[in-house]
Parts: C-alpha cells; structure tokens; sequence
C-alpha cells in the first residue's frame, strides 16, 4: 500500500461545502464537520469531528479446531496503520463499503453475519468509539460461529484465540477493531467443549460489600449488583456538566485550513490531513480520504488489584464530547493525543501510578494502533499496572466517579452497549492475556 499526503484540492470526489465541511460527492463515507463543548465553567472549546453515522460490522469468525476455539483474521493494510498491515476482524467495514457505494469488490465472509444464513451468533452489540474525535459513532461488534465450510483465502488464517491474545503484547499487530470485538468477549470458555482459552480460571462477580462484612459467594451473582452499577453510571449520564453539539467547520473557533491541513493554531491538538492511497489487495485499488492525525501518542491504563482469588480493575466514569451519552466506563488514566480528553480536564488522581516504571507492577505494556482508516498512525500505550498497596480498596474511598470492577462486571455492562468505551475494551482484551 502506497499512501501519500496531498493537498486537499487532489482529493477526487471529496469537497469543501459552503459551511466548510469536508464531504464525499456521494453523501456517504463520513464527513469532517465541527463540534463545539461548553462546560459549567470557562468556555470549552470547538474542535473538528469525524461524523459518521452509518453502522458497519467488526464481525469475528470462531470455531472449535482440535478442541481449541480459533478465530478467522485478516491480514489488512488500511492508509494509517503503523508498520502497514495489521491482523483485522475477520469482518470490518463499513456500511457504505459493504453496500458497494465504492463500486468495489465484494466485502469477504459477510454472508456469516448478515441475513437468515449467518451462523450461531456469540455476540452481538453496537459500541461506541472515539468520542474525542467521532460525533457519536458506533459499529456492531459481532462474533459467530459459522454454519458449514468456510471459503480459504490467502488474506485470512484462523489462529487460536490464546495465541492472539499472546500477540497483543506486540507493539502495532492487533488492530483496534478486533481489539474491540475481542473485548466483547466474556471471560471463561467461548465454545461448548473446548478448552478455555484463558490460563486463568473464571472467576465469579464479587462485589466488596459496603458494610465490610465478607462476601458470600452467592452475593457475588445478585443481579443487584449490576443494577447499582448502572445506576452509578446512569447518574453520571444524567448529571454531566458538559454539553456538546455539531457546528458547521467554518464556524469551529481556534483553528485554521490550510491547503494541506486542518490544524489548531496552538499546534496542540490533533490535524486532518488528505492522502492519496493505491492498494493491491483491496476492494478498490486507488482511492482518496481526509485522515485525522494525531500528533503524539495517547495512554490508557488500567489499575488492578488481585483479592480472594479475584482480579479488579479501576475504571471510571468519563466524559467524551462525541459520545452520545457523553459519558461511558473507561480506563483509570486516558490521555489522548494533546494530553487529555476534548473537554478540559485536571490532572487525575491515578496518573503518577499510570506511569510507574516499576516491572514489578507492570502486568501489560504495549503500544497499539488506533482505527487506520480514519486516523493517520494514531497510537495509544495500553498499560496494566498493579495498584498501590495504599490506594483504597473500596469504592467508598475512591473519588465519586471511580469504581472497582471484576472483568465479569465489565463484560456484563460491554453486553449491554454503550456503557464501555473503546479504550476500556482494548484493555479488556488484554487483561485476557494475563496470567
């Protein structure tokens, strides 16, 4: 793949409206438009936004070989991948891909998850995705077993599921959107009679109780527990201080268009840049496309602690300005490209412990990719450190918007969709590779 920067004038079929967004010809694809975030205090900020609003399908093929689930990847190159090609969901693509708009070659395996003939469906969820820089995006992340053969191709290999997860601890291999559908994934085996994929034992849901009487094995099933969940999180939705709506690009304050660029003027924060982009092996061969590049890495980590058997994780309640809610369950620390969400925010209470260089508290490091066919080599460290001895073990210490989650938890809230950002998701799949 063969991916160039041009000025924006070289993108065919892609204009500047008279508002100043940046559209396809076809009104399909995704636009380039404007948000503007207000906050109970200051003036917030306005901010380019990728809008679209299509749902595609990040669908993953699984199947039993030799008594061990296996899943179908794809070896894809997208135009901002890092290192080029990375291992893909055996499905990833939009709607107006798969509908052909591109007037392109067929989407590959999608009959396995469309229409009366798809497979045993596992899971099945629309989730979000970056909210500091999609205005309310969301894909269906699916994973179904097939129903009969599946057709080879030299593109895609099913590999045991343990061993991609083994390989998610390689810097810039496993792109975002199977680590999203990976993170769909409950703990415990996937399939009935094979293995567990996992080194670690399923672990029930444990709730500490408030009372600091100890739990029951019972209670940690009370479907009680995931309601106060929810509704923790629920008060958050409803209780955000922050509002956010879509503005023309012409009227986003604080940034300049260039014949080359959509940039800020403090050079702070992320760029929109076009590339023209020839591929061998794709559904169309040439192609042109705004991407939104970041300019330095982002983090997310999660804190952990292991009790009675049981790993938790620190996660909390944030707030995203392109969520449709405005806030979903993310990691213990998230920083993006200029250091912090697109809503201003004060330095966390966790972020020293984030970035602890101690080996002995690092379970997880390495960093990976974000979604290549809208960001330009957009990258973010995903970290799992374990917690400080020190930090409180019970919610009732932790800041308002900070709970402690068993992965069971978590996993119950992802099933329900839009309760667990994107971020949280990746790291869910990587807390399935630890031992």
């Amino acid at each position: 793949m063969s991916v160039v920067p041009v000025p924006f004038r070289e993108l065919p079929q892609w204009s500047f409206t008279r508002d100043g967004d940046l559209v396809h010809d076809s009104g399909r694809f995704f636009t380039v438009s404007g948000m503007r975030v207000r906050g109970p205090e200051g003036p917030g900020r306005d901010q380019p936004v990728i809008v679209q609003p299509e749902i595609g399908v990040l669908g993953l093929l699984i199947k039993d070989l030799d008594g061990e689930p296996h899943v179908l990847l794809q070896a894809k190159a997208e135009p901002g991948n890092i290192d080029g090609i990375q291992l893909s969901p055996t499905v990833q693509a939009t709607r107006s891909n798969y509908t052909r708009v591109h007037r392109g070659g067929a989407t590959r395996h999608l009959e396995h998850f469309t229409g009366p003939g798809r497979g045993r469906v596992l899971v099945d969820s629309l989730q979000s995705e970056q909210g500091a820089w999609f205005w309310r995006k969301h894909n269906r992340n699916m994973v179904v077993e097939p129903v009969g053969e599946v057709a080879e191709h030299p593109d895609f290999r099913w590999i045991a599921l343990r061993t991609v997860r083994r390989l998610l601890r390689v810097d810039h291999l496993v792109n975002m959107d199977t680590r999203s559908v990976l993170g769909c994934l409950p703990p415990g085996p996937v399939l009935t009679g094979s293995v567990p994929s996992e080194s670690v034992p399923a672990a029930p849901v444990f709730t500490p109780p408030a009372s600091g009487a100890p739990a029951s094995p019972s209670a940690a099933a009370d479907p009680r527990s995931l309601r106060a969940l929810t509704s923790w999180l629920i008060d958050a939705k409803q209780h955000c201080p922050w509002y956010a709506r879509p503005v023309p690009l012409a009227d986003v304050d604080g940034w300049t268009r260039t014949e080359t660029e959509i940039a800020d003027v403090r050079a702070r924060s992320f760029r929109v840049i076009a590339v023209r982009v020839e591929a061998g092996t794709r559904e169309v061969r040439q192609w042109a496309q705004p991407l939104l590049a970041p300019r330095r890495p982002g983090l997310a980590v999660f804190l952990c602690r292991t009790g009675e058997g049981v790993r938790r994780v620190l996660v909390r309640a944030r707030t995203e300005p392109g969520l449709g809610d405005l806030v979903e369950l993310g990691p213990t620390v998230q920083w993006s490209d200029n250091t912090g969400p697109a809503v201003p925010e004060e330095a966390g209470p966790f972020d020293g412990s984030a970035l602890s260089g101690d080996p002995a508290c690092v379970r997880f490091d390495a960093e990976l990719s974000e979604e290549g066919g809208r960001f330009h080599r957009a990258a973010t460290r995903y970290r799992i450190i374990e917690a400080d001895p020190t930090l409180p073990s019970e919610d009732a210490g932790l800041p308002d918007d900070y709970r402690w989650l068993t992965p069971h938890q978590l996993h119950a809230l992802v099933a329900r969709g839009h309760h667990v950002n994107v971020q949280a998701r990746s790291l869910l799949a990587c807390l399935a590779s630890l031992p």
